[in-house]
């Protein structure tokens, strides 16, 4: 983790049903008992991409709709199935985050916004250091039920640099009901 500027980002972000998030808060205290400090310090959210801008509540639905015809896998239709843990790094100016967890698999995502979509999806179990080995697998979790929503991260001047952010999300939008 490098140094960490004051300028806010943007995300747009998956948000699983709070009824999906008990494995991985689970596995977030699981890893700060392990030493990972970064634990909490990203909420349990799929970022899809960072933005300049915040998307329109239209192209939410768009990308709502989207996801909800790209989660028709064979094994588990309509549902999203996390798999083996990822590093997501982002860099943007001198703001680094390396973003670990279970991996979202999906087609890549192609809406017309000014920003970057990332190449994988990571479901957030926490921020990593630079270097960590040795960390526990995730859990085994699923979820059907999902928003979207804008999402700014932004860092504390106080805690801990790199580690240390608020939160917030904008309006969310529901995926459409899996329609098998």
């Amino acid at each position: 983790m490098t140094k960490v500027s004051s300028k806010p980002i943007r995300f747009v972000a998956l948000i699983p049903h709070r009824d999906a998030l008990f494995g991985i808060e689970a596995y977030k205290r699981q890893l700060f008992e392990a030493g990972v400090i970064g634990a909490y310090s990203f909420p349990a959210v799929a970022p899809l991409g960072a933005f300049s801008r915040p998307l329109s509540l239209e192209e939410l639905k768009t990308l709502a709709v989207f996801l909800r015809e790209a989660s028709r896998n064979k094994d588990k239709p309509g549902t999203f199935i996390p798999g083996e843990p990822r590093v997501l790094r982002y860099a943007s100016g001198t703001t680094v985050l390396r973003l670990f967890g279970p991996e979202l698999a999906g087609p890549a995502i192609s809406l017309d916004a000014p920003g970057v979509w990332f190449p994988s999806t990571v479901l957030g179990a926490g921020l990593l250091p630079d270097f960590a080995e040795n960390l526990p697998p995730p859990p085994p979790c699923f979820f059907r039920a999902a928003m979207l929503a804008n999402m700014v991260l932004r860092p504390l001047k106080s805690g801990a640099e790199g580690y240390s952010f608020e939160w917030k999300f904008g309006a969310k939008v529901w995926l459409p009901k899996f329609r098998g």
